[in-house]
């Protein structure tokens, strides 16, 4: 596969991991991020030790732009780190 296998692996959503006392709601999260573009959607699922969730952006660049940015990422004063969300099932592997 060429150049357009390589574009399916990059995703308009970024993971996100946290410690668990933050104090922040996924609003807070959506709001801090919309700096950078648009969000279509954040899920942050309950957990007990550690915290993570998904922001969702209706553009990929907002996603690329985000990447590019240093961790830790700021909001409502906890630190959260961002990764790229890894896109399963796009590739076949050999």
């Amino acid at each position: 596969m060429g150049l357009g296998a390589a574009v399916n692996l990059v995703s308009k959503q970024i993971y996100l991991t946290f410690p668990a006392d933050i104090s922040f709601k996924e609003e807070n999260v959506s709001n801090y991020f919309s700096i950078y573009g648009l969000v279509e959607d954040v899920r942050i699922p309950y957990q007990q030790n550690m915290m993570f969730g998904f922001v969702t952006f209706v553009h990929l660049e907002t996603t690329k732009l985000i990447l590019a940015k240093e961790n830790p990422h700021i909001v409502y004063d906890s630190r959260v780190l961002v990764k790229s969300y890894k896109v399963k099932g796009k590739v076949q592997e050999k």
